[in-house]
């Protein structure tokens, strides 16, 4: 636990670039957007927009998936093939 909480900050601002979403894990905003937030898989009642994670993806790879290495050797992935 934190001893000292950060406080509440505004999940969305209107900037001149459009609505931009804070992320809570590296404390800035950036373009709410799929091209830097993942898509909760849920969309809006109001107004049918996705739903977006509240970490920005660089965060989200971060805490969710630290040891993920992209594979492109097919042969280490499925076996050798004859």
């Amino acid at each position: 636990m934190k001893s000292n909480p950060t406080p509440r900050h505004i999940l969305f601002i209107k900037t001149e670039l459009g609505n931009e979403k804070y992320c809570k894990g590296c404390d800035e905003y950036f373009p709410a957007t799929k091209q830097f937030f993942y898509g909760t898989g849920y969309n809006s009642t109001i107004t049918g927009e996705p739903l977006l994670e509240t970490l920005c993806k660089a965060c989200y790879k971060e805490k969710y998936k630290p040891n993920y290495v992209r594979c492109y050797n097919v042969t280490y992935r499925y076996g050798a093939t004859a």
